[in-house]
């Protein structure tokens, strides 16, 4: 057998076992295992069930104990610093298909690496040395793209959902509620990621976690600076004994008036983002609807003088 041909079965083997890892830890991950827990706890579920093993599909009870050892060989040769960056930065994210920073690891190298090296061993020779070279900077560059554009998005629908989450938390403290049991209505009546992080942070304290370190993390989490003003707000005022109603009030109007702020500043940069497509695409427009019927005619008058 060739050099070539080894190079594609190692390559299509190595692919093979790490898509079955990616592919079993979304459907099997601990999160998952622990937000399921939770609910059942809050429904006063049954939580243990001596058939549960036996319960989980054909796929993860084969390759389940394989893959795991996998995932155990990434993490010991991966830096510790760069797994906990990556999975502060999947929790920001929203932690997507449930994907841990091990698994992320393992998505990277079969696009960054993998999949150029099978294309190397499958085309051999007629292999472009730039094409290649291409694939391993575009698979290291895509993913991390895409988990900074989810961590983008997301920080700015927590941003948008803040001022109206705080309204909401005010009107129902003032009305008598304590503040988890503000957040609890908060809770049931809002959807977003906002809403995500508040209901988790909720069952960390009904499982015994302190109010504030909950508060700690669920602005770790969130990772917006608002989010970060609101929660420090918070717990100051627990530890100083202020009303939290009126802590509530005043962060909300500040949170009105910050997003008043930033909708001027964007309405004044407006005429400024559109003078660009304007200069490049509308003013050439009118160039040619204007002068283009006289520059045809002087062509034409250029052309009769140069035949007389």
């Amino acid at each position: 057998m060739s050099t070539t041909a080894l190079l594609a079965v190692a390559t299509t083997f190595i692919t093979v076992m790490l898509l079955t890892k990616l592919l079993v830890g979304i459907l099997w991950n601990p999160n998952t295992a622990i937000k399921t827990r939770l609910q059942q706890i809050q429904a006063r579920d049954e939580i243990y069930n001596a058939d549960e093993p036996l319960a989980q599909p054909l796929l993860i009870r084969i390759f389940g104990p394989v893959l795991a050892k996998l995932d155990q060989t990434i993490s010991r040769f991966t830096p510790a610093t760069l797994l906990q960056h990556i999975d502060a930065d999947l929790e920001r994210a929203g932690r997507p298909w449930n994907l841990s920073a091990a698994q992320y690891v393992v998505g990277r190298l079969i696009v960054g690496v993998v999949v150029p090296l099978l294309l190397l061993g499958v085309m051999g020779d007629k292999a472009n040395f730039i094409m290649v070279i291409g694939l391993f900077g575009l698979g290291n560059v895509i993913p991390r793209f895409l988990l900074k554009k989810a961590v983008t998005g997301r920080r700015k629908s927590i941003d948008r959902e803040l001022p109206n989450a705080l309204d909401l938390l005010t009107v129902s403290v003032e009305a008598g509620l304590g503040f988890d049991g503000a957040i609890l209505k908060m809770v049931e009546k809002t959807t977003g990621p906002l809403t995500q992080e508040f209901r988790r942070m909720l069952q960390e304290i009904r499982i015994g976690k302190a109010r504030r370190e909950a508060l700690r993390e669920l602005a770790e989490r969130c990772g917006t600076e608002d989010v970060q003003t609101f929660v420090a707000a918070v717990i100051q005022a627990d530890q100083l004994g202020v009303s939290i109603g009126r802590v509530l009030r005043i962060q909300s109007q500040q949170m009105r008036m910050k997003r008043r702020q930033q909708a001027e500043e964007r309405a004044m940069k407006a005429p400024i983002k559109m003078l660009i497509p304007m200069i490049l695409f509308i003013f050439p427009t009118i160039f040619i609807v204007l002068l283009g019927p006289g520059v045809l005619e002087m062509l034409d008058q250029a052309k009769n003088i140069g035949l007389q």
